[in-house]
C-alpha cells in the first residue's frame, strides 16, 4: 500500500492544525449560558454538547491511532452512543472554556505525534467494526472532517 497523493499526511496535518482556530473563532464570544442553551434545532445538540463531543472524540481518535501503531491490524471497540456518553461524562456540567482548552491541548499532542510518523506508520491499519479497514492516515483525515462537520453544526446553533 502506498500513500495517496491527493489525501496525504501533509494535508491531514494541515487540516488538524486549522480546525482548532476555526472552533475558537466560532466560539470566541459565546458565553457559558449560551453554550448550554443554543441548539441546532428543537431536539438538537447544544454548543456545549458539541464541544464536549469533539473533546471526547479527540481522545478516541488518538487511542485508535495509538492502537494501530502498537498492534497489527487491531479491531476497535464501538464507542457509547452520544446521549450515553453525554450523561456519563456530565456534558451539561462542563465549562465551555475548559473543554475547548482540553480539546486544543489534545489536538496539539496528536499533531506532534503524527508529525513524527514515517510513511509506513501512516499506513498502519485497524479494523472498525462498522466501517471496515482504516489506516492512521484515514483516522487523521476523519478527525479533521469530524471537526468541520461539527463546526457547521455550531454555526447553525449560533444562527438560531
Amino acid at each position: 500500500m502506498t500513500i495517496n497523493r491527493l489525501l496525504n499526511p501533509m494535508k491531514a496535518l494541515r487540516t488538524l492544525r486549522k480546525t482548532p482556530a476555526l472552533l475558537h473563532a466560532l466560539l470566541r464570544d459565546t458565553t457559558q449560558g449560551q453554550s448550554s442553551t443554543l441548539r441546532d434545532g428543537p431536539d438538537g445538540w447544544s454548543v456545549l454538547f458539541i464541544a464536549c463531543h469533539l473533546r471526547d472524540f479527540e481522545a478516541i481518535y488518538r487511542a485508535r491511532i495509538e492502537q494501530m501503531l502498537a498492534e497489527d491490524a487491531p479491531t476497535f471497540t464501538l464507542v457509547a452512543e452520544n446521549d450515553e456518553q453525554a450523561e456519563r461524562n456530565a456534558y451539561a456540567a462542563q465549562d465551555l472554556r475548559a473543554v475547548l482548552a482540553d480539546t486544543h491541548a489534545q489536538r496539539q499532542s496528536l499533531i506532534a505525534r503524527l508529525s513524527a510518523l514515517s510513511d509506513e506508520q501512516w499506513l498502519r491499519v485497524g479494523q472498525h467494526p462498522e466501517q471496515g479497514q482504516t489506516t492512521v492516515l484515514d483516522a487523521a483525515i476523519n478527525a479533521g472532517l469530524h471537526d468541520i462537520d461539527h463546526a457547521e453544526q455550531i454555526l447553525r446553533c449560533l444562527a438560531r
